[in-house]
């Protein structure tokens, strides 16, 4: 199943995931809203940002997000700050077996920072550093 949903120029978020997988994520079909009812099972929120070794923000840049017991994997894009931000995990999904990889034509990553949080209602925090291949 592919979902696509645009918001603002250049800013694309696509989820893709077996079918068997999608019980993993909170809410189904209510991605990224705020309902109470939803985020008493929200588990894991992740944000970062994608930047040169000079500190500029690289937009469009992808995030490959990975639930490696579910088999299950998403990819978002970058905003035109070099932003990203995803919701959507099942509280049954351990942060420990979601991987974060950046990446970008004509770059390559260079340095990965994941800053966890001790509190669930926090997201953890995942910086990307690339630089031209």
């Amino acid at each position: 199943m592919m979902l696509v949903v645009r918001r603002g120029r250049g800013f694309v978020i696509a989820l893709g995931f077996a079918c068997c997988a999608g019980a993993a994520w909170a809410g189904g079909g209510s991605f990224g809203q705020d309902d109470d009812a939803n985020d008493q099972n929200a588990g894991p929120s992740f944000f970062g940002f994608v930047k040169d070794k000079s500190g500029d923000v690289i937009d469009d840049a992808k995030i490959t997000v990975t639930v490696k017991n579910v088999n299950s994997t998403m990819i978002l894009r970058t905003d035109s700050q070099g932003h990203f931000f995803f919701k959507g995990f099942d509280k049954s999904i351990d942060p420990g077996d979601i991987t974060v990889v950046c990446s970008k034509d004509g770059y390559r990553e260079v340095a990965h920072t994941r800053k966890p949080s001790l509190d669930a209602a926090v997201p953890i925090e995942v910086d990307c550093i690339l630089e031209r291949s």
